[in-house]
């Protein structure tokens, strides 16, 4: 804020953010940005905050034409003409969201409960990873695996690149490597660097290759159970390995080596690799759905959420009812 008083550039802050971005929270910013005469919206925290920021950057061009609910429910095969965006600079202070590099704000409806999506994409980015330091171990664990869940679902998207193979694989060898030490030590520079990199890369790779299953099976916990989106997704990305890794062995192959695993067949691949990311998380703190005070019968009811959610069609491994439910099954079953 003093940079920019200090070059004549009148500020207001909207810090009325919520945890999942819900859409009266977006509503409330445009209403302050369309008072003021805003014409550019800054976003700075975490993911949150940043999606509601884009947001509002979106709804405060459109309010008089397009109301909340329809800017959200981003339908493709009908979307709407909208007119631009305001300008947006985001600010991360989190490594795991990557909004700040996506096109995609997402948004809570608050009548549903249900986790939506509107196009709109920042025009810039300052990404300084000393904004990072010394952000708690939780927060840096759950979001660090929303970064590896990522990784992982551009890996198995039905239209993988090798723009996307490249930026997952090393976004994944940099949150290996250096999440447990900026858990252990939330102020290690090297570690904070790798981190807000492993995030960006991460952001540019779903970019090109898009998420999918693990992202319904996700927002399905999120929206149903109401827990944070990094523990979710930290949560169900074993199940989808399993589900998948068999479909590209090569590529797994590679995600195997990261974590430092003898893989002899590809039988064995999915199970090893999808155990060795549980042990993972254990070793970061990220906590069980049964430590959360969920039932087994709670985790499950969650399931006609996650088949309702279309962007699980683009995995590479088509699922029904049954495969969903024993995905959520393994959620809770094989992480205590």
């Amino acid at each position: 804020m003093d940079s920019l008083l200090q070059s004549g550039i009148k500020v207001s802050i909207y810090d009325g953010v919520k945890m999942d971005a819900p859409d009266t929270t977006v509503m409330e910013g445009a209403q302050l940005a369309e008072s003021i005469g805003a014409d550019a919206v800054i976003g700075c925290g975490g993911g949150s905050s940043l999606d509601t920021a884009k947001g509002i950057a979106l709804y405060v061009t459109n309010k008089k034409n397009v109301t909340i609910k329809k800017m959200i429910h981003f339908d493709p095969t009908n979307p709407l003409i909208l007119a631009p965006a305001l300008k947006t600079i985001m600010i991360p202070t989190t490594s795991g969201t990557g909004s700040e590099s996506t096109f995609v704000a997402v948004i809570t409806d608050t009548e549903t409960h249900q986790k939506c999506g509107c196009i709109v994409w920042a025009n810039a980015a300052i990404v300084d990873p000393d904004l990072t330091l010394g952000l708690g171990k939780t927060i840096t664990a759950y979001t660090g695996m929303d970064a590896f869940s990522h990784c992982n679902e551009c890996l198995c998207n039905v239209m993988p690149n090798p723009h996307s193979d490249t930026l997952a694989l090393s976004s994944m060898e940099r949150i290996y490597k250096w999440l447990p030490v900026a858990v252990d030590d939330p102020n290690c520079k090297e570690a904070r660097y790798n981190l807000a990199i492993a995030s960006n890369f991460a952001g540019i790779a779903f970019q090109d290759s898009q998420v999918n299953v693990g992202h319904a099976m996700a927002h399905a916990l999120g929206a149903r159970l109401h827990i944070p989106h990094g523990i979710g997704c930290a949560l169900v990305t074993p199940s989808v390995i399993e589900l998948v890794a068999a479909a590209r062995p090569e590529i797994y192959g590679k995600v195997a080596k990261i974590f430092e695993l003898e893989i002899s067949s590809v039988e064995e691949l999915p199970t090893k690799l999808a155990d060795a990311v549980r042990s993972f998380n254990r070793r970061i703190g990220i906590p069980s759905m049964k430590d959360l005070g969920f039932t087994r019968e709670q985790v499950l009811s969650t399931v006609t959420y996650a088949l309702g959610e279309m962007m699980r069609m683009g995995c590479i491994v088509p699922q029904d009812e049954a495969v969903l439910a024993d995905m959520m099954a393994k959620v809770y079953d094989n992480y205590q």
